[in-house]
C-alpha cells in the first residue's frame, strides 16, 4: 500500500469569516472590572482593560489579515497530508524547508500552547541556510499540533500525547526520515520527549527549552533525593528561581490549565464565538511567560489569536485533558516516570523567565540518562524561538555539535534521502 504524500496547502481565509471575525472585533465589548491594582499588578486578575481597549482598537483600524496571510504564504512552505492513527484518519498541518546544504540533518521542531506554527517563522531561515558555510543546516518539520489550526482534531477521547508522538514519528517515516532530531517547549518539549522514549531508533536527539520532571525519587536516587530537599529549602524563598516560579504558575497562573483540562469544550464555544475574548485569553499567558526586554507586537498578538478562530475547534484546549483522570495516570507512566535512554541525546536551554525549570542534576535522574548539552541563560522566556530567535538557533548547532558522532553522520545520510 503506497505511503500518503504530502499536499502544498497555503492559507486562504474566506472573504465571508474574514467579515465575521471584523464584525465580531467591532461589535465587542470590554468589560471593566472596577478594581484598581497597584503597580506591578495591572496583570494579576487577567489581561488589564485598557490593553484590551487598545488591542481592540489596533484590530479594528490597523490590523491587515491579508497582509499577514501573505507574509506567511510568501515565506513558509506549507504542506498537508493524511495520517491513520487508532482507526481514524487526520489531516496533519506541517511547514517543511529542505536546506540546499551538504550534510543537513533532519529537524522536528514542535510548538506548544498558546503557540503556534509560526514559532518556527523567526529561526527556520537560520537552521536551513546558515550565513556561515561552515555551520551545520537543517531540513526542518514543523508541524501543528492534531486540533492545532489547521490540523484535525481527534474525535478520540483517549487521544493523548503518545497519539501525537506516534503521528509525528509517522510524518518524519512519510517524509523520507527515518531518523531524525526534535526541538520543542511547552507542549512541544513533552511531545519530543516521548517521542524518543517510544521511537528512540527514529529520533535519535532531543533538544528543551522547558523541563517538566517529577521531583527525584527517594528510593531510586536517595542521595539526589536529600539533595533535592536542601535546594527546595534553600531555593524556595527566591520567588524568581527556578523553584520560586514553579510555585508561583502552579498556584497564582494555573486556572487556565484546570479549566482547559475539565471543561475544554465548555470554553470552546465562548473563545471561537469571541475574537476579543480569543485574543484576551491567549494574550494574557503571553505576557507573563516572556522577560522584560521582550514586547509582543499588536499584530503577532492579533494574529496568534487569528490562527486558533481559524480552527474554530476545541483541540487547542483539549490537550490539557492529558492532565486528568486516566490520561494524567498514563502521561505519568509513559513521560514523567521515564528516562529518556543513553542512546538519545539529550539537550536543553534554560531561559529564567520559564516557569518549569529544573536544575540539571535533577534531569539527569528524572528526565533523560545521556544530558550531551546543558545551557542556562540570564535572559529569555517561555517562547524562546520568538524572544531569541538567534539564541536558540545557536543553542540547538551547539548541542548538535556535541552529539554522538556515527548519529550525525546516520542523520545526515538520511538527511540527503528525504522528500
Amino acid at each position: 500500500m503506497p505511503l500518503p504524500t504530502p499536499t502544498l496547502f497555503k492559507v486562504e481565509v474566506s472573504n465571508s469569516f474574514l467579515s465575521y471575525i471584523n464584525d465580531r472585533v467591532a461589535t465587542g465589548r470590554i468589560s471593566g472590572g472596577g478594581v484598581k491594582l497597584p503597580p506591578g499588578k495591572e496583570w494579576a486578575r487577567g489581561i488589564p482593560p485598557e490593553t484590551m481597549t487598545h488591542l481592540q482598537e489596533y484590530w479594528k483600524t490597523k490590523y491587515d489579515w491579508r497582509a499577514v496571510e501573505a507574509r506567511i504564504n510568501s515565506h513558509l512552505k506549507m504542506f498537508t497530508i493524511p495520517i491513520k492513527h487508532d482507526e481514524e484518519e487526520l489531516t496533519i498541518h506541517f511547514v517543511h524547508h529542505r536546506s540546499n546544504r551538504e550534510g543537513a540533518i533532519p529537524l522536528l521542531f514542535q510548538h506548544g500552547w498558546p503557540g503556534n506554527f509560526l514559532e518556527v517563522e523567526k529561526i527556520i531561515d537560520s537552521l536551513t541556510n546558515p550565513k556561515d558555510p561552515s555551520q551545520q543546516a537543517y531540513h526542518v518539520v514543523a508541524p501543528s499540533l492534531p486540533g492545532f489550526v489547521f490540523s484535525d482534531p481527534s474525535t478520540n477521547p483517549n487521544f493523548n500525547l503518545l497519539s501525537i508522538a506516534a503521528i509525528n514519528n509517522k510524518l518524519m517515516l512519510y517524509l523520507g526520515y527515518p531518523k531524525y532530531i526534535a526541538q520543542g517547549g511547552d507542549w512541544g518539549s513533552m511531545v519530543t520527549r516521548t517521542m524518543a522514549v517510544q521511537f528512540p531508533d527514529s529520533c535519535v536527539g532531543v533538544h528543551v527549552n522547558m523541563t517538566v520532571a517529577p521531583p527525584p525519587s527517594w528510593w531510586r536516587a536517595t542521595i539526589i533525593f536529600f539533595w533535592f530537599i536542601l535546594w527546595a529549602i534553600w531555593t524556595g524563598k527566591d520567588k524568581e528561581g527556578k523553584l520560586g516560579r514553579m510555585q508561583w504558575w502552579m498556584t497564582e497562573e494555573s486556572g487556565y490549565s484546570e479549566i482547559q483540562s475539565t471543561k475544554p469544550q465548555a470554553l470552546s464555544y465562548a473563545l471561537t464565538d469571541s475574537p476579543i475574548g480569543m485574543l484576551a485569553w491567549l494574550r494574557d499567558k503571553m505576557e507573563l511567560l516572556i522577560d522584560d526586554d521582550y514586547t509582543w507586537t499588536e499584530e503577532e498578538s492579533i494574529t496568534w489569536a487569528m490562527l486558533y478562530l481559524i480552527a474554530g475547534n476545541s483541540g487547542h484546549a483539549c490537550i490539557y485533558t492529558n492532565f486528568k483522570g486516566e490520561k494524567l495516570k498514563m502521561f505519568n507512566d509513559y513521560l514523567l516516570n521515564k528516562r529518556i535512554s543513553k542512546n538519545v541525546d539529550f539537550g536543553a536551554s534554560i531561559f529564567p523567565k520559564e516557569v518549569f525549570n529544573v536544575p540539571r542534576w535533577w534531569a539527569k535522574t528524572s528526565i533523560a540518562q545521556n544530558i550531551v548539552f546543558w545551557r542556562e541563560h540570564d535572559k529569555g522566556g517561555h517562547f524562546a524561538s520568538v524572544e531569541r530567535p538567534d539564541v536558540l538557533v545557536k543553542d540547538i548547532r551547539d548541542w548538535t555539535a556535541v552529539m554522538n558522532p556515527a548519529r550525525i553522520q546516520e542523520l545526515k545520510r538520511v538527511g540527503k534521502a528525504g522528500l
